[in-house]
C-alpha cells in the first residue's frame, strides 16, 4: 500500500496587506542567461537589479525572465501608489512588462500574459488570474498535456479540480504553488545579494592621453557611484582608477581618503589632481573603476554662512578637504601624521601614520573611523611625559655631534651649534633603555639655550668616548 501526500486546504487565506509585489517581465532574458559568465547576471539584466533596489531591498528573480520587487513598505517613500506607479513606468519603459499583485507569483503570471495591471485587493486577484492560460506556469510539458486532455486549460479551470485527485495528478508540489499564488500559503523570496562594493568598466569611443577627456568618460560612472552610495547612506576612503593601453602594461590610479567620501564631484576632482602627476606610457582605450568597501558615515549639511563670516563653519571643518587635496597632488609620502609608540627611546617614540585619525575628531571628518593608533598628545597633557620634563615635538632624523671646547685638561668648558653658543637651561634626564633588542642607549639629556632664543634637546653618552650631541629644537 502506497501513502501520498497530499496538502490540506488552509482554513481560510493569509492576507498579505501590507505587501505589494511588481514584476516585471521580459521573454527575452533567457537568452541573455545562456551567454552569461556562469554564477553571474548578465549586463543588461543586473544593470535593471540596480534599478530595481532603488524601489527595495526585496528583490528577486523569477526562472530567469521577470524580476520581483516587493514595494508594500516603499508606498511613504514614494508618496503614495500613483507616485510610485510614475517612477516604476520611468524606471522600466516599454517593451518591459509590469503587473502588481499582492503575492510574488501571481505578478509573474501577471506580467507574463501582458497584463499591464495593479491590483490590491486579494478578493480581485482570483478574478484576475482564472481566465490566464496554464502555460504561464511554465510547467513541464507532460503535465500540461495531460491536465489537456481532461479539459483543463485555464487557471480557473484548474482551481476547480478536487484537490485529492490534482495531488495525485500533478503532485503536491505544483498544489503548494497554486497555494502561494492565490495567497493561501505564504511565499517567501530571497532578495538578491547587493554588490558589496562598487565596479564598473568604461568603454569611450576614442584613446587618449588627456586628463580632461579621460575624466569626461568617467563621469557617469562616477555619478552612478555617488548614486550607489546615497542608496546606502555609505560613503568610500579608497577608490581605484586602472587604465588600459593596447601596447603597455595597464597603470594604476588610486585614491584614498582621509574621512568617507560619496560625492562624485569631489572624486573628479582628485582623479584629476592624481592623473596630472601620473605619467601614461601610451593612450588609454579602456578605464576600471573599482571603490573600496562602503563606509557607514554621518553626512552633515553645508553651512549657510562661509569660512570666516558670521555664523560660518570655522576654518578646521575644510581640514579633511585640505588634507585628501594635498594627498592628491603631493602623494601618500609627503603628506602624513605622527603618531605616539609606548617607548621610552626618543628616536622611536614618534612614526608617521595615515592622517585618517587626525579628520576622525574634525568637524568636516564626517563620521571617520577612529585611529588605530594614539595621536600625540598636547604639549600641555599630563601624561605627555613626566612632571618637570620637557620634550621637543621636532626631533632630527639622527643625532648630530655638537662642537665641543676643551680645556688643557680635556674636559669640555663649552659647547656650540651652528657657531652659536649654548648654555645649559635644566637638567640631566637620564634615558638608559633598549638592552633587550641590540638597541641600547644611555643618555643624559639636557635643554640648552643659544644666544638667538633657540632652545635646543641635547644629550651626552654616559659611557665613553661621552660626545655630546643635538637630538630636537623647541622652537
Amino acid at each position: 500500500m502506497h501513502l501520498r501526500l497530499v496538502p490540506d486546504a488552509p482554513a481560510a487565506p493569509a492576507r498579505h496587506a501590507r505587501e505589494l509585489w511588481a514584476a516585471v517581465q521580459c521573454d527575452d532574458w533567457q537568452a541573455l542567461f545562456e551567454t552569461a559568465v556562469p554564477g553571474s547576471l548578465p549586463a543588461p539584466i543586473a544593470a535593471l537589479v540596480k534599478r530595481a533596489q532603488g524601489f527595495s531591498p526585496r528583490v528577486a528573480l523569477e526562472s530567469r525572465d521577470a524580476l520581483l520587487l516587493e514595494l508594500g513598505g516603499s508606498l511613504r517613500l514614494f508618496g503614495g501608489l500613483p507616485a510610485l506607479l510614475k517612477a516604476l513606468r520611468e524606471a522600466f519603459p516599454r517593451p518591459l512588462r509590469l503587473a502588481l499583485a499582492p503575492t510574488p507569483l501571481a505578478a509573474v503570471l501577471l506580467a507574463r500574459a501582458g497584463a499591464n495591471c495593479c491590483i490590491l485587493d486579494a478578493a480581485r486577484l482570483a478574478s484576475r488570474l482564472a481566465p490566464l492560460p496554464l502555460t504561464h506556469l511554465r510547467w513541464p510539458a507532460q503535465d500540461l498535456a495531460r491536465l489537456a486532455s481532461m479539459g483543463v486549460h485555464t487557471l480557473a479551470e484548474l482551481l476547480r479540480l478536487p484537490r485529492a485527485g490534482l495531488a495525485r495528478r500533478i503532485g503536491p508540489d505544483k498544489l503548494w504553488q497554486l497555494d502561494r499564488l492565490t495567497g493561501a500559503r505564504p511565499d517567501p523570496r530571497t532578495p538578491l545579494a547587493q554588490p558589496e562594493r562598487f565596479r564598473e568598466r568604461v568603454d569611450p569611443d576614442y584613446e587618449t592621453r588627456d586628463c580632461e577627456r579621460l575624466l569626461a568618460a568617467l563621469q557617469p560612472a562616477l555619478e552612478r557611484l555617488e548614486m550607489y552610495l546615497r542608496e546606502r547612506q555609505r560613503g568610500i576612503t579608497s577608490l581605484a582608477l586602472r587604465l588600459h593601453h593596447r601596447h603597455a602594461e595597464p597603470s594604476t590610479c588610486i585614491l584614498r581618503c582621509v574621512a568617507p567620501e560619496y560625492r562624485a564631484a569631489r572624486f573628479a576632482a582628485l582623479l584629476a589632481a592624481r592623473l596630472e602627476r601620473l605619467a601614461l606610457p601610451g593612450p588609454v582605450h579602456r578605464m576600471e573603476l573599482l571603490a573600496g568597501r562602503p563606509r557607514r558615515f554621518l553626512a552633515a549639511s553645508a553651512p549657510l554662512w562661509a569660512v570666516g563670516e558670521q555664523g560660518g563653519a570655522p576654518a578646521a571643518a575644510q581640514a579633511p578637504e585640505f588634507l585628501q587635496t594635498l594627498l592628491a597632488r603631493l602623494g601618500e609620502d609627503a603628506v602624513y601624521s605622527l603618531a605616539e609608540v609606548d617607548e621610552h627611546r626618543p628616536e622611536r617614540q614618534q612614526r608617521r601614520v595615515w592622517p585618517q585619525h587626525l579628520a576622525a575628531g574634525l568637524p568636516g571628518g564626517r563620521g571617520a573611523a577612529a585611529p588605530a593608533v594614539k595621536p600625540l598628545r598636547a604639549p600641555g597633557d599630563s601624561n605627555a611625559a613626566p612632571a618637570g620634563v620637557a620634550r621637543p615635538l621636532g626631533l632630527l632624523d639622527a643625532p648630530r655631534p655638537l662642537t665641543m671646547q676643551r680645556d688643557a685638561t680635556g674636559h669640555v668648558r663649552a659647547l656650540s651649534h651652528e657657531g652659536q653658543a649654548l648654555t645649559l637651561i635644566s637638567g640631566p634626564e637620564r634615558i638608559q633603555t633598549g638592552w633587550w633588542d641590540g638597541g641600547q642607549i644611555a643618555r643624559d639629556y639636557y635643554v640648552a639655550g643659544a644666544a638667538d632664543g633657540a632652545r635646543w634637546w641635547i644629550f651626552r653618552e654616559c659611557e665613553a668616548p661621552r660626545r655630546w650631541f643635538v637630538h630636537g629644537c623647541f622652537a
